[in-house]
């Protein structure tokens, strides 16, 4: 048994290790003071992270209690940013679209990120929460997730398009932009309040107030994620308007991720709160099953949503370069 357990564990390391050499994009331990982890879910298996590892596609880092990891954004090899992951925090590195996507795409599932992309890196970087997504080139800004479903985005200096289901805003400078887990949105001015610390605080109060109703919030938010899917059927066959057709794509992607975003994040907080009270074990049975279910149903429409759009971004690309090679070909007739 025991040798079974260890030669699981080495396959799984050997197997991290290939899929993370094989990638362009990486995300390098260069500083730890704790316990975090490296996650796989959907096989269940985790390693603890130590300085030199590293964490790609559709693995977890999860830091523990009084732990501080930074990561160092790079592509090819090249140095593009950074990211400071505090304690009880938990990112996704998101699989890429296609082949040809070079977006950087995170999910932050708990706790909050402080990310520093460098100015001159011409990288687009994608932080994704359930019901906000922030897009940035050469920028520092801060996300947090709350226990109360809510995201806060915090912006140093440069500029973030945040996006979310029914919004597009461009947050400057000394801005902070606020969601709640219904899609209720606002700009604020910095203060004491938008720290992401007392943020986080402050969404933890108001979550174990009365958890039991923040349970089946969470639950009926899980409820709805499939039904977020409404518009990725759009035509995008014409040649006139490529560049249309290209931000509605884009924005269909982004939603994907909110929705992994969502169920992952919502998942984990509901599980969270259960296993806080464990006195009341019997009555938090029900929750748990409900939640287990809707999770996997979930994971099954945002798995055929993830072959719908890569089939949609295949079919669009193919469009896009018969569109391009027909302007070049006119233009040389000139």
């Amino acid at each position: 048994m025991l040798n079974r357990i260890f030669l699981s564990a080495i396959l799984f390391a050997f197997s991290l290790c290939n899929i993370l050499l094989s990638q362009d994009i990486s995300f390098k331990v260069t500083g730890i003071s704790g316990i975090a982890f490296i996650e796989k879910p959907d096989i269940n298996k985790s390693l603890r992270a130590f300085r030199g590892s590293e964490v790609h596609s559709e693995y977890r880092l999860r830091t523990s209690a009084d732990t501080q990891v930074d990561l160092t954004l790079s592509r090819r090899g090249d140095k593009i940013g950074s990211i400071v992951v505090p304690q009880n925090s938990i990112i996704l590195v998101n699989k890429p679209i296609s082949k040809e996507d070079n977006r950087v795409s995170l999910s932050l599932l708990e706790g909050y990120i402080k990310v520093n992309i460098n100015k001159n890196a011409g990288a687009l970087v994608e932080v994704h929460t359930a019901t906000t997504t922030s897009v940035v080139r050469g920028t520092s800004f801060e996300v947090a997730f709350a226990e109360d479903g809510s995201t806060i985005v915090v912006l140093d200096e440069g500029l973030v398009d945040v996006v979310t289901d029914n919004d597009k805003e461009v947050l400057n400078p000394k801005k902070a932009y606020v969601n709640t887990i219904d899609d209720k949105s606002e700009i604020i001015n910095q203060s004491s309040d938008s720290d992401p610390i007392v943020f986080l605080n402050r969404g933890e109060e108001a979550s174990r107030e009365d958890y039991m109703y923040t349970i089946e919030n969470l639950m009926s938010a899980m409820e709805d994620i499939p039904y977020k899917n409404n518009n990725n059927n759009d035509n995008f066959s014409s040649l006139v308007n490529v560049e249309e057709g290209e931000n509605k794509i884009n924005d269909i992607e982004m939603k994907h991720y909110r929705m992994i975003a969502a169920n992952e994040g919502y998942y984990n907080t509901i599980i969270k709160l259960i296993n806080l009270y464990p006195d009341k074990k019997n009555e938090m049975v029900q929750y748990a099953r409900k939640s287990l279910a809707l999770y996997a149903a979930n994971q099954r429409a945002i798995s055929k949503m993830s072959s719908t759009i890569i089939r949609t971004r295949e079919k669009f690309d193919r469009i896009k370069k018969k569109f391009n090679d027909r302007m070049m070909s006119t233009a040389a007739a000139k």
